[in-house]
């Protein structure tokens, strides 16, 4: 079945923001191309800045910060490689963001002096923060590019289910310190805001600036695959994955804040104050991520209800397609009734042509391309016939053997030009001194064949002597000069006086062009 080409096109131009760039495989740095050392030269480079920021980040305190927003008192923590990370990411594919990530976690891990063990697990938590990215932006089929207002909400979304799915990070760390209820929650709180708000304020306005670059550059060296619809497992994987960690969010949220009060000492004013303040921080913390996530929803159920709309379109586009394909498939039945016909006259005229074909190729198999003369299969095939004529008729036939004297010389000398023209010029006496009933061949590659039914050895000769004198009168032209004087030797035999069969008569004229040559060249020998 067919598809329309109007619902194609529906489709093609649905929507600008539902067609995300493909990842780049890393056996991109196994081809032939200048652009892989561009690329892993760039990557290094990144990976040197990441790794130098993490010690930085580290040494130089850029984390626990406490940020009093209204009523709202935060911790954020600053992590500068994530940026890098989360570019690359979405710019070439999770595999090259993530190892940045990872190699840099790694050594911030080792440098804090955590365990190698859980320094391996601990550098695994940036990376999956960047895996639910990653997947969302692959399979849900909406562009990285916050360049409009519904592309920018789903950023920011997908930005915080990342930076909560990193969080998980701080748990280690904390475990790892032995830190208090208290001060596990300050650290969880201030890695997925601090991820949040870094990727959502750095990462956004560079893919605006950055991104038509990026792009461009690519599709110069490794152009963009057909797009493909996104698999509904994977699109239900992605939800699921990110409502969990949404719900661990929530859960998480509580979870710690009731961790964190029950941790505070004291029944005094004070500490009852402070235990409102952290409840009320988490609330708020909890208030301002279910807002984000309406808003995410009022999205998502749009670009639903779109797409379903165009596929209404797309579907009755297709009904009416293939209605108007079966009503032409009807017409093209008739016409090609019509048309039948008249195939069946032109047939008959191409068999004409067939037949002339044949014969023309059947003489282009008997002829010489050269000189256009007969070659020796049709000497195979001819002469036993003319044999048995001379017999029945009781008349004489003459076969001749002709070679041309020195035509290696004229080769070498005058190049392969001039010897063929050479050859053209003997066959073209032939053709004018022949009698009708004689035919000339191509026996080899400078020697000739000809027959003479009805020709005795006397006039065979006389014949020879002929052609060798028109052949000495003619002149040859070339590019590398002018050839004249031409000789050639030739051996007669004689039906039946030295031969019955095509065979002998062969091998007799063969002979007696072999004395002709042994005597000097340029002269006739028969045998005797």
């Amino acid at each position: 079945m067919h598809a329309s080409p109007v619902a194609a096109n529906l489709a093609a131009s649905a929507d600008p923001l539902a067609a995300s760039d493909h990842a780049l495989p890393l056996g991109v740095l196994l081809q032939r191309s200048p652009a892989r050392w561009q690329l892993l030269l760039a990557w290094l480079l990144s990976l040197a800045l990441c790794l130098w920021l993490g010690v930085v980040e580290l040494y130089a305190g850029w984390y626990g910060y406490s940020v009093h927003f209204g009523e709202l008192d935060f911790v954020i923590s600053i992590y500068p490689p994530l940026t890098i990370a989360t570019l690359w990411v979405l710019w070439f594919g999770y595999a090259w963001g993530a190892s940045l990530a990872y190699l840099s976690t790694l050594l911030v891990a080792y440098l804090s002096g955590l365990s190698p063990g859980w320094a391996l697990l601990f550098a695994c938590s940036n990376p999956l923060g960047l895996l639910v990215m990653s997947l969302v932006y692959r399979h849900v089929g909406v562009r990285y590019v916050p360049s409009s207002l519904p592309a920018a909400l789903f950023f920011v979304t997908i930005c915080f289910i990342s930076a909560v799915s990193s969080a998980t990070g701080s748990f280690i760390w904390s475990y790892s310190n032995k830190l208090s209820a208290m001060g596990a929650f300050a650290v969880w709180q201030g890695w997925w805001s601090g991820n949040f708000l870094q990727t959502v304020l750095t990462c956004g306005p560079l893919l605006l600036l950055g991104t038509p670059a990026v792009r461009r550059w690519r599709e110069q060296r490794w152009p963009q695959r057909a797009a493909t619809a996104p698999a509904q497992r994977w699109v239900g994987l992605v939800a699921v994955f990110a409502l969990c960690g949404v719900l661990g969010f929530l859960w998480l949220s509580f979870w710690l804040a009731d961790r964190s009060v029950a941790a505070q000492v004291g029944d005094s004013a004070q500490a009852w104050q402070q235990r409102a303040m952290l409840y009320r921080d988490s609330a708020m913390a909890v208030y301002w991520v279910l807002s984000v996530l309406m808003l995410a929803l009022v999205f998502l159920g749009y670009r639903f209800f779109r797409q379903r709309t165009l596929q209404l379109q797309q579907a009755a586009q297709s009904v009416a397609f293939e209605r108007d394909w079966a009503l032409q498939r009807q017409q093209e039945a008739e016409h090609a009734h019509q048309a039948l016909q008249t195939l069946n006259r032109e047939l008959a005229v191409r068999m004409a042509e067939v037949e002339q074909l044949q014969q023309q190729l059947q003489d282009q198999a008997r002829r010489d391309p050269l000189t256009r003369l007969y070659n020796r299969r049709y000497l195979h095939e001819r002469l036993p016939v003319e044999l048995q004529h001379a017999n029945h008729l009781g008349q004489s036939l003459c076969l001749v053997l002709i070679d041309l004297d020195h035509f290696k010389a004229v080769n070498d000398r005058y190049g392969h030009a001039m010897g063929d023209a050479v050859l053209k010029v003997l066959a073209t006496l032939f053709a004018g001194r022949l009698r009708a009933a004689d035919f000339a061949v191509r026996y080899g590659g400078e020697e000739f064949c000809l027959v003479l039914p009805g020709c005795d050895i006397a006039g065979a000769a006389a014949c020879v002597a002929e052609l060798q004198q028109a052949y000495a009168d003619c002149r040859v032209a070339g590019d590398n000069g002018e050839l004249q004087g031409l000789r050639f030797s030739a051996g007669i035999a004689s039906y039946p006086a030295h031969g019955s069969d095509e065979e002998t008569l062969l091998r007799e004229a063969d002979a007696a062009l072999y004395q002709a040559k042994a005597a000097g060249r340029n002269c006739v020998r028969y045998r005797g």
